[in-house]
């Protein structure tokens, strides 16, 4: 198959890398479905998402240990052709552990496809235009990332409002979605040279100095996807249970809204250097988390939705920022391993609200959880902020 430019290229996988973290998002508004069908509880809820959590560890751990030494193109493929048997499963074995093993399936791919597909992008940009900003390929990568979380609840909760067989027609859209992506990135040039020398069989990697920027960094991303997964996987029960609003569309578009805010923040606030862009966060989160609170207090959908925006922006930004720093502080032989160990701690942040938020719902309510939620994670929010924002910091970010 004939071999398209670097930038093209470059647009294929990230269009890749957005159907495939779409298609994992898409049973976020489904979940209410299955749960009304199966007679679930909220538990078992958190079990689907945990193993999914799993999935993506397990991916991750593969993809570190591996994509330096097995070609971009491929890993990627690997990932979308895993995205698609997700999607067979959960349309040819609906029933619960169908639903867990379409999952873990789900999970795997999006751990193999994160790291290495972020490294394929910085590679085909700096390629594509050498003399470029090199920040370009952090943001589209990371807006591939969050625009895809947000795009999946909003394309299955349309589906599942307005369309019929709403537990299946979402995977036929986005199967057939990843399918097209697949024949696409076939065409994407290597950039990665399967030698020996460039073997890293560690499954994880760490900054050889500056080690405290490198893992405040990676409990940044943590506290990030802390916060999508408070609306990617939450927002539905929140809506439905304490604010008495059954719409699975407006499901989807309240956690659209919340994701997307987070792709839009990459774009709008691309030129912001990490350190302004922590200071930012500093303000604007606390004040979102507050809104949301607030909201669920006074079962308010606008304060709920308003608090979502800035809070989502606010994380976007956040994990913007980290993937920036760690990407300074790697050399190429290192990237893909050190972007690995931040996306592992990033995606285990996504099993937070919904693992602790359900224990803690059973104590204190949904209302007290979700405030103790958002103190611990102003809590962490604080020390991150002492360790990037230390005013001797040897690395100024740009």
């Amino acid at each position: 198959m004939a071999r398209t430019t670097h930038r093209v290229g470059f647009a294929l996988v990230a269009l890749a890398y957005a159907a495939a973290t779409a298609g994992g998002s898409v049973p976020t508004p489904l979940y209410v479905l299955y749960q009304r069908r199966d007679h679930f509880g909220t538990t078992m809820i958190s079990v689907v998402f945990a193993v999914y959590v799993i999935g993506v560890v397990a991916g991750l751990l593969v993809a570190g240990a591996h994509a330096e030494r097995i070609r971009r193109r491929p890993l990627l493929g690997a990932a979308l052709a895993l995205q698609i048997l997700a999607a067979a499963v959960f349309l040819a074995w609906p029933d619960l552990p169908g639903i867990l093993t379409g999952r873990v399936l789900s999970g795997l791919s999006i751990g193999l496809l994160s790291g290495p597909a972020t490294a394929y992008l910085i590679e085909l940009r700096r390629r594509a235009l050498p003399d470029g900003d090199p920040r370009q390929a952090e943001v589209v990568a990371t807006a591939a990332n969050l625009g895809g979380i947000a795009a999946g609840p909003l394309l299955s909760g349309v589906l599942a409002e307005w369309a019929p067989a709403p537990l299946r027609l979402p995977f036929v859209v986005i199967g057939a979605l990843l399918a097209l992506a697949a024949i696409l990135l076939a065409t994407v040039p290597e950039t990665t040279e399967t030698t020996a020398a460039r073997a890293n069989r560690r499954p994880l990697a760490t900054a050889p100095d500056q080690r405290h920027l490198f893992l405040a960094s990676c409990f940044g991303g943590l506290l990030a996807f802390a916060m999508f997964g408070l609306f990617s996987a939450l927002s539905p029960t929140f809506l439905s249970g304490t604010l008495g609003y059954h719409s699975h569309a407006l499901a989807g578009l309240v956690a659209f809204v919340g994701l997307g805010a987070a792709a839009f923040g990459q774009v709008g606030l691309r030129k912001l250097p990490p350190r302004p862009a922590m200071r930012t966060v500093v303000v604007a989160m606390p004040v979102g988390l507050a809104l949301i609170v607030g909201g669920v207090w006074a079962g308010s959908l606008g304060l709920f939705i308003l608090g979502g925006v800035l809070t989502g922006g606010a994380a976007g930004l956040l994990f913007r920022a980290c993937l920036t720093t760690v990407v300074q502080l790697s050399t190429p032989e290192r990237r893909a391993g050190m972007l690995a160990t931040l996306f592992v701690t990033g995606y285990s942040g996504l099993a937070i609200p919904v693992i602790g938020l359900g224990l803690a719902t059973q104590l204190a309510g949904t209302r007290g959880a979700l405030a103790g939620f958002a103190t611990l994670t102003l809590a962490g929010l604080a020390a991150v902020a002492a360790v990037r924002l230390r005013p001797e910091q040897r690395l100024e970010m740009s």
